[in-house]
C-alpha cells in the first residue's frame, strides 16, 4: 500500500515537472499565449492537428491563438481561414459564418476572392439559407468589375444548383453567359474544364435536367456539347459498346464547336474526366496571340472583312469609312478600338473568340460563305452581329444576327412607293434569268400585290442570248407592224409600268427594244444596280438621255448629296480617297458612329432590348447611306432613295417630282386615245 502511494505520489510530481518544461497545464483547458513563445509555440501546436485533421482541436488552438497579443497579419488570416475550414468540416456552420466575417475585416479584399466565397457559400447552404447562397451568387455575376477568376466559378456553382432544383435553362444560359465573357482563351478553355467537371459530379435528376436542353441547333454550342458529351460519357461506364459514339462527337467538337479547348473532349476519352481536367491553367491546350485590352471608356466593335480574292476592294473601302468615323469621333472626344479580322483566314472564327468581351458590337461578314462558321462556333451569342448582307440564312434575323444592308424588299419597296402612291396599278416585269434577277422579280411580284397593285405581264429572258431579247420585248407589249417597212409599231401593253432587274448595260438594251417597238409611253424602273452603275465620281455617265425620261432607280448611296454627314465623310478620308467616297466607305463610317452612338451592348442583352437600342442609335444620327431602321421583331428596313437617272448623274425624286413627270407621260398617251 506504501509503495503504491509512493509511486503516485511521484507521477504527480513528474508531471507537475513534464508540465512546467513543456508549458502546459495538464488539468486545465489551453490558456490564449501571453508571450512571443508561448504564441510561437501554440500555433506550432494547431498546425500540428490540422495537419492531422484534428479539426475539433485545431479550431480550438486557433481560436486561443486569435486572443494572443503577439499575432502577425499573416498569422492571423491563416487562423481565420482555418477556423472558416475547420468549424466547415466538424459542422458548426454557425461558427463558420463568424470566422469568415472576421477574415473579412482583417482582409478586406478577400470577399473578391473565389476561396473566400466558396467558404461562405457553404456555410449558408449548412444553415439552411440556400435562397441567400444563390442570392449571393447572383449578385457576384451582376457586380460590375468582379474579376473573372470569381464570377466563373461562382456562375459554375450557380449554375449547379439551378440544375438541381430543375432549372435547366438558368443553369445553362449562366454558364454560357460567364464563358461569353471569359477575357481569353486560357481562362475560356479553363472554364471549360471546370464546367466538365461540374457536370461529372451531377446526380442523375439534375443531370437530365440539362440534358433537356441540348437540342440540333446547339449541339455544338457551349454549354449544350459539354452536357452532351457527359451524358455520353455515362452512358460509356455503363455500355463501353457505345465508346464508338463517344469518339465521333469528341471528333465533331474537335472540328466544329465553340470551345476554346477543343481537345477537351478528346483527352476526357482518352484519359478519363478528372485527369483530363486538371492542370488546364498551367498549360492552356491552344496557344493564343496577345490580345490588347480595351481602355476603360472605349468603344470597342470588330469588323470581319476579307483581305483577298474579288472583295477584297469592297472591303478596303468600308474599312477606309470605319477609319475616318473613328477620326471623326477621336477628334470629337469619343474614342473608339476597332479590331479588324481577315474573313479569308480559315481561323478567323479563332480571332473572333479570342477578342476581348468587351468588344460586343460585331460589323459583318460581307458574304454568306463567310456567315456559315459563325452560328457552329457559338459566337452568335457572345455579340451583336450587324451583317453587310442583303439576306440571312442559318440564323434568325433581329433574333441571332441584325442585318446592316438593304434588302430585294428595301429595293423593291423603294422604287414602287411612289408609284402606286401616285396611281400608277398595273406592273410588267421583264427580268433575266438568273438568281438575282428571278429574286428581284418575285419581291417586286409579291410587293405590287400587297399593295393592292397587279402584275400583269411576268417575262423572263436569257441573259446571254441577245438575238432573242428583241422577240420577246415585241410579244410582251403585243407589238405589231404599222405599215410594210418594218420600222413603225403600235404597240398595247396592258400594263403602265415595267420593273427590268438587271444591270444597267442590258437593261439599257431593253428599254431600247421598247423604243423600237414604240412601247414608250410606259414607266420605267429598274433596281439599285443602276444606282451603283451611275453613282461614279468619274466621267457623266454614258446613257442615252431619252431612254431614261420616264425611268427610275433606288438607291442606298447619293453621291451628289451635300449634306454635313457626307462632307464629314469625304474630309475625315485620306486625301487621295476622298473623291471616292461611295456606299462602301459610307457603310463603314455609319456602322462605326451607330456603334458609338448605341454604346456597350452585353451579350446576354434580350434581342428586343437590341433592336431597341439600334433604332435610338439610329434616331440619333444623320446618316450618310439611306437610313436603316428595325421593326419589332428586329428585321431591319434600309429606306432608300428613288432616283431618276440622268446625264448628270442621279437625281433624287420626290412625289411632285415623279407626278410631274407621270403627268407629261399621260399627255403624251393623249392623242393615242
Amino acid at each position: 500500500m506504501i509503495t503504491s502511494r509512493l509511486l503516485n505520489a511521484s507521477l504527480i510530481i513528474l508531471l507537475f515537472t513534464l508540465s512546467g518544461c513543456a508549458g502546459m497545464d495538464f488539468f486545465g483547458k489551453d490558456a490564449p499565449p501571453t508571450s512571443p513563445q508561448e504564441q510561437a509555440a501554440l500555433q506550432a501546436k494547431a498546425d500540428e492537428a490540422w495537419r492531422a485533421a484534428k479539426y475539433d482541436r485545431a479550431l480550438t488552438l486557433y481560436g486561443l491563438i486569435l486572443q494572443g497579443q503577439s499575432l502577425t497579419r499573416e498569422a492571423k488570416l491563416t487562423a481565420h481561414e482555418r477556423s472558416a475550414r475547420a468549424a466547415l468540416y466538424t459542422g458548426r456552420a454557425a461558427e463558420a459564418l463568424t470566422s469568415l466575417d472576421n477574415w473579412a475585416q482583417t482582409d478586406s479584399k478577400v470577399k473578391a476572392t473565389w476561396e473566400w466565397t466558396s467558404l461562405y457559400i457553404q456555410a449558408l447552404s449548412a444553415t439552411g439559407r440556400e435562397r441567400q447562397a444563390e442570392e449571393h451568387l447572383a449578385k457576384i455575376l451582376q457586380g460590375r468589375g468582379n474579376p473573372f477568376e470569381l464570377t466563373g466559378p461562382a456562375g459554375i456553382e450557380l449554375a449547379k444548383r439551378y440544375a438541381s432544383r430543375d432549372q435547366a435553362s438558368q443553369a445553362a444560359q449562366a454558364l454560357r453567359t460567364q464563358h461569353a465573357k471569359a477575357p481569353n482563351r486560357k481562362d475560356r478553355a479553363q472554364f471549360e474544364s471546370d464546367t466538365a467537371r461540374m457536370l461529372g459530379s451531377l446526380e442523375p435528376k439534375p443531370m437530365s435536367a440539362f440534358l433537356s436542353t441540348v437540342n440540333e441547333a446547339n449541339k455544338n454550342v457551349f454549354p449544350y456539347n459539354l452536357i452532351a458529351f457527359e451524358n455520353l460519357r455515362r452512358a460509356v461506364s455503363a455500355n463501353p459498346a457505345e465508346r464508338g459514339r463517344m469518339q465521333d462527337m469528341a471528333d465533331r467538337l474537335a472540328r466544329s464547336s465553340d470551345l476554346a479547348d477543343r481537345d477537351l473532349p478528346g483527352r476526357i476519352l482518352a484519359r478519363g474526366l478528372s485527369e483530363a481536367t486538371s492542370g488546364v491553367k498551367a498549360a492552356p491546350p491552344i496557344p493564343e496571340k496577345d490580345t490588347a485590352l480595351v481602355k476603360p471608356g472605349t468603344v470597342a466593335v470588330a469588323l470581319l472583312l476579307p483581305q483577298t480574292g474579288q472583295l477584297r476592294g469592297l472591303a478596303s473601302k468600308v474599312q477606309a469609312g470605319a477609319n475616318a468615323a473613328k477620326a471623326m469621333l477621336t477628334a470629337q472626344g469619343s474614342q473608339v478600338d476597332i479590331r479588324v479580322i481577315n474573313t479569308d483566314d480559315p481561323n478567323f472564327v479563332d480571332h473572333l473568340t479570342a477578342l476581348p468581351h468587351e468588344v460586343t458590337l460585331v460589323g459583318g461578314p460581307m458574304h454568306a460563305s463567310y456567315f456559315k462558321s459563325l452560328p457552329p462556333s457559338g459566337e452568335l451569342s457572345r455579340r451583336v452581329f450587324l451583317t453587310f448582307m442583303p439576306e440571312i440564312s442559318d440564323a434568325e434575323e433581329g433574333k441571332h444576327v441584325w442585318r446592316f444592308f438593304w434588302s430585294p424588299q428595301d429595293e423593291v419597296s423603294a422604287v414602287l412607293n411612289i408609284p402606286i402612291e401616285e396611281g400608277v396599278k398595273r406592273y410588267g416585269v421583264l427580268y433575266p434569268e438568273d438568281r438575282m434577277g428571278k429574286r428581284l422579280a418575285d419581291a417586286f411580284s409579291a410587293a405590287v400585290t400587297a399593295r393592292g397593285g397587279e402584275v400583269a405581264t411576268i417575262q423572263p429572258y436569257p441573259p446571254q442570248d441577245v438575238p432573242k431579247w428583241g422577240d420577246i420585248v415585241k410579244s410582251m407589249v403585243r407589238a405589231v407592224p404599222k405599215g410594210t417597212d418594218g420600222k413603225n409599231f403600235a404597240a398595247r401593253p396592258d400594263f403602265d409600268a415595267i420593273y427590268i432587274p438587271d444591270e444597267l448595260q442590258r437593261a439599257e438594251h431593253m428599254i431600247g427594244q421598247l423604243q423600237f417597238y414604240q412601247a414608250d409611253s410606259l414607266i420605267v424602273l429598274g433596281p439599285q444596280l443602276w444606282s451603283t452603275a451611275l453613282s461614279g465620281q468619274g466621267a457623266k455617265p454614258n446613257i442615252n438621255p431619252a431612254n431614261y425620261r420616264f425611268a427610275f432607280c433606288p438607291g442606298a448611296w447619293w453621291p451628289q448629296s451635300t449634306s454635313k454627314v457626307v462632307t464629314d465623310l469625304r474630309s475625315h478620308l485620306p486625301k487621295d480617297q476622298q473623291a471616292d467616297a461611295d456606299f462602301w466607305t459610307s457603310l463603314g463610317f455609319d456602322f462605326v458612329r451607330l456603334a458609338a452612338t448605341a454604346g456597350t451592348v452585353s451579350p446576354d442583352t434580350a434581342p428586343s432590348e437590341i433592336t431597341r437600342r439600334l433604332n435610338e442609335a439610329s434616331k440619333k444620327m444623320e446618316w450618310a447611306m439611306a437610313p436603316i431602321s428595325w421593326d419589332s421583331s428586329g428585321h431591319a428596313k434600309m429606306s432608300m432613295y428613288f432616283f431618276r437617272p440622268s446625264v448628270e448623274g442621279l437625281a433624287p425624286v420626290d412625289k411632285d417630282g415623279f407626278k410631274e413627270r407621270l403627268d407629261a407621260l399621260r399627255a403624251k398617251q393623249q392623242p393615242q386615245q
